[in-house]
């Protein structure tokens, strides 16, 4: 029964990566053939910069995400690291490498009090990154007064923002190492193997040995750190610092990762998954920026595209679960007093002897 479940889960989880890839290969032709500025090489290292900001955010959200939780504060956190970076090199003078560690050591600590608020006070996640959204937001606002930073000057933005080895910009050198490390760890490691548990049933998990609280305060801090690399390199990408920076990021990332087969409700969906969710949205939104779409237009298409996603999800985990009921027959039923049919009537053993 154990191992037919598990073939289930494992089934599901490849039915539904499959289909997103062909949707995403299919969704790729159909752009580049509406419009041929698409497949250039300018255009495929664009996207690809943005393809890592929102990519790094979408790791830790699919962790949050898999134990029932959320975090709509991390383009507020992006917000925050972008002025801490700017203004403690332009302000300050650190040097840039300090500046850098600094930003992060504070998108990390912003993490950091989302779990401490959610696991030690008890606040619901949605509730505590909601408050925190606006916080954040407003620390950066106060910090920034109205004011940008330019960092063109500095050569460790540029190359952020702008290198590239063997034509590649250097931001996927963060990202697909950070996937393949993160995907591993959520399919085969016991600490994966407890976000799943988490999200399915998290009394059982309480009951199991997990330490519940500790895993949701990790992977919110998680979530900050990787919100304050996303910053870096979007600064970067910028050449500003400036407090408006990440507005819109965590729907970008959410709608990703849902649409790379994360359920909201928790205990189901991967890393390679949320990966192809995040290809599917930035090339999605890039290629309604060349067709002309407007921005109107564009947020209205994405949230289409969500609420199609989820509908197409459930439907695909109400079919797996018909198969795998199909696939394992009911234990019979024993009425209390009542003998099994092969007790109750030992003939036919004797038969068979």
């Amino acid at each position: 029964m154990k191992g037919i479940t598990g073939m289930g889960a494992l089934a599901r989880g490849l039915t539904r990566e499959r289909i997103l890839l062909i949707i995403v290969v299919g969704m790729l032709v159909a752009i580049a053939h509406l419009t041929p500025k698409f497949l250039t090489a300018t255009n495929l290292q664009i996207t690809s910069r943005y393809l890592v900001e929102v990519g790094l955010v979408a790791i830790p959200m699919t962790m949050v995400i898999l134990i029932r939780g959320i975090d709509i504060s991390v383009g507020s956190i992006v917000a925050l690291t972008t002025i801490v970076l700017g203004f403690s090199w332009s302000v300050y003078r650190l040097p840039m490498a300090l500046a850098i560690l600094l930003a992060l050591a504070v998108a990390t600590l912003c993490g950091f009090l989302n779990g401490l608020v959610i696991t030690r006070l008890g606040v619901p996640d949605l509730v505590t990154t909601l408050s925190t959204m606006a916080i954040y937001r407003g620390i950066a606002e106060g910090l920034g007064r109205g004011e940008r930073v330019y960092l063109y000057e500095d050569p460790i933005m540029r190359f952020l923002g702008e290198g590239r080895i063997l034509g590649i910009p250097i931001g996927l050198f963060v990202l697909l190492p950070a996937v393949f490390i993160a995907g591993v760890v959520l399919d085969r490691t016991p600490w994966g193997r407890a976000l799943y548990a988490i999200g399915h049933n998290e009394t059982a998990a309480r009951f199991a040995g997990i330490r519940v609280d500790r895993i949701r305060w990790i992977a919110y801090t998680l979530s900050g750190l990787a919100s304050g690399l996303s910053a870096v390199f979007l600064a970067g990408r910028l050449g500003t610092a400036r407090a408006t920076a990440g507005l819109g990021l965590e729907f970008e990332v959410i709608t990703a990762v849902v649409v790379g087969g994360t359920a909201i409700s928790g205990g189901e969906g991967s890393i390679w998954g949320s990966f192809l969710g995040v290809v599917m949205v930035t090339a999605l939104r890039n290629g309604l920026n060349l067709i002309g779409v407007p921005s109107p237009i564009q947020a209205m298409i994405i949230g289409a595209l969500l609420i199609l996603t989820v509908l197409a999800n459930e439907n695909l985990r109400l079919r797996i679960r018909g198969w795998v009921r199909r696939a394992v027959p009911a234990p019979p039923e024993v009425t209390p007093g009542v003998e099994p049919a092969s007790v109750a009537n030992p003939s036919s053993s004797q038969e068979r002897r």
